[in-house]
């Protein structure tokens, strides 16, 4: 008997050494330089025993993938029924109070829909309250490569996205560039475009960034349309809301002020969103504007109070802190800031726990779903994954049951490699059919 049980012993080692080798020979033949910095940790699920690790500890830029810790542990204070609500409230003076609640799918619609509730009411004054959270711009270690018009502004005031649409035309008689905008918030534009054969639209705030101009300059060889961030969120949620209070022939006394709901004002109406509808935007699109919000409303009910970004880092390391090494940490919420430093197995660690705590999980993107578009089809229904991508950096979570019924966690962070982005994602298609087949 304890022959064979030796046997069956020596038999798994054998096969562990087996499958870890595969492992090392496919990072091997990437060929990766001697610059690049590959990590890479394989975890059983089940029995928490590390299949494979190399270089599991080192402190690397996470990009995207921080996206699944800081929302997972929002998802986790804020709850699985939790209600981004935009309410309408009314005190005894007889004024309004319009409570935003940093809804990321809140509309145009949506608004009118609210404010019809005042029709034939006898109003004073109506105030906004947008102390859901504090309203910082963007978090101070992001670059200005980082900033508009590749992100807006981080803001509780949110309507249709926060984008604004402009349509580049060239005129009938090929002459010139004619710029449309046909939202009544209108941007101010410096047009220098011009034709051309090449069509390359350059996008610019030359007067400093806080100017509320956009100079569009480069050349144009083809109708077009821009999708850019709202330079001023409150003015333009300022617009939508006088066009709704119109719309439904809403009179009040005095201008729309910015005050916070007294405690004793009765809620008239509310228009809502669960967090699971919201959690699309962070999940499957990678959205770093709608991870910068949720992880400032999570702090704001975590600690009760208006909160800044360094609360909702306060948050998470009060939960997963414990799970850090000397030289990790957090900068924000989406991945974006150069200074996040996390390590494969601390990602690994912490997304454990969570999916232990929520159903993170079930959340999740598939294959050839979300950023995974056109990848690794084979797991299609079997897999549930997050991408990273930055400048010369590659990183994906999966979690997944292999061929042979074990369930992998699997993180894996390629920094600074020269290699092109799809070479990098072959690189990580690749590792997980070999754990996927052997594991």
């Amino acid at each position: 008997m304890n022959k064979i049980l030796h046997l069956l012993i020596a038999f798994i080692l054998l096969s562990s050494t087996s499958n870890a080798n595969l492992i090392t020979k496919h990072i091997k033949q990437t060929g990766f330089d001697k610059n690049t910095k590959v990590a890479l940790y394989v975890v059983d699920n089940k029995n928490h025993k590390t299949l494979y690790h190399k270089n599991a500890t080192s402190a690397l830029n996470p990009a995207s993938l921080l996206k699944t810790l800081t929302f997972g542990v929002s998802y986790m204070v804020l709850g699985a029924d939790y209600q981004f609500e935009t309410a309408l409230f009314e005190d005894c003076n007889k004024n309004i109070y319009l409570k935003l609640g940093g809804d990321l799918l809140f509309s145009k619609d949506d608004l009118n829909k609210l404010i019809s509730n005042l029709k034939n009411k006898n109003i004073n004054n109506i105030f906004i309250d947008d102390s859901i959270f504090v309203n910082e711009k963007y978090p101070s270690t992001w670059l200005e490569e980082d900033k508009w018009p590749n992100q807006g502004e981080i803001s509780p005031y949110i309507i249709d996205n926060n984008y604004h649409q402009i349509a580049i035309n060239r005129s009938s008689l090929a002459k010139k560039v004619d710029i449309v905008q046909e939202d009544d918030y209108k941007l101010p534009i410096i047009n220098e475009l011009v034709l051309d054969e090449k069509h390359d639209v350059k996008i610019a705030r030359l007067y400093g960034e806080n100017s509320q101009i956009i100079n569009l300059q480069g050349t144009v060889a083809k109708d077009d349309v821009l999708n850019l961030p709202i330079l001023k969120p409150d003015i333009n949620f300022n617009v939508k809301l006088n066009q709704a209070l119109k719309k439904n022939s809403i009179v009040h006394i005095d201008r729309i002020e910015i005050k916070k709901t007294p405690v004793d004002a009765r809620k008239i109406a509310s228009v809502s969103h669960c967090i699971k509808d919201v959690s699309k935007k962070v999940l499957y699109n990678s959205d770093n504007f709608s991870s910068e919000i949720i992880f400032r409303v999570a702090a704001s009910k975590y600690y009760d109070k208006s909160a800044t970004l360094e609360d909702s880092i306060n948050m998470f390391l009060e939960k997963y802190g414990k799970y850090l090494s000397k030289g990790e940490s957090i900068a924000d919420a989406s991945g974006v800031s150069r200074e996040n430093r996390l390590s494969a197995k601390s990602i690994a660690t912490i997304f454990m726990d969570l999916s232990k705590k929520t159903d993170i999980l079930s959340l999740m993107q598939s294959a050839n779903q979300g950023t995974m578009a056109d990848r690794l089809l084979f797991l299609n229904g079997n897999l549930k994954a997050k991408t990273g991508t930055m400048r010369n950096l590659s990183a994906l979570i999966a979690n997944m049951q292999t061929r042979k019924d074990t369930n992998i966690l699997f993180v894996s962070i390629v920094q600074d490699s020269s290699k092109r982005k799809s070479l990098l994602k072959h690189y990580e298609n690749s590792l997980l059919g070999i754990i996927y087949k052997n594991y």
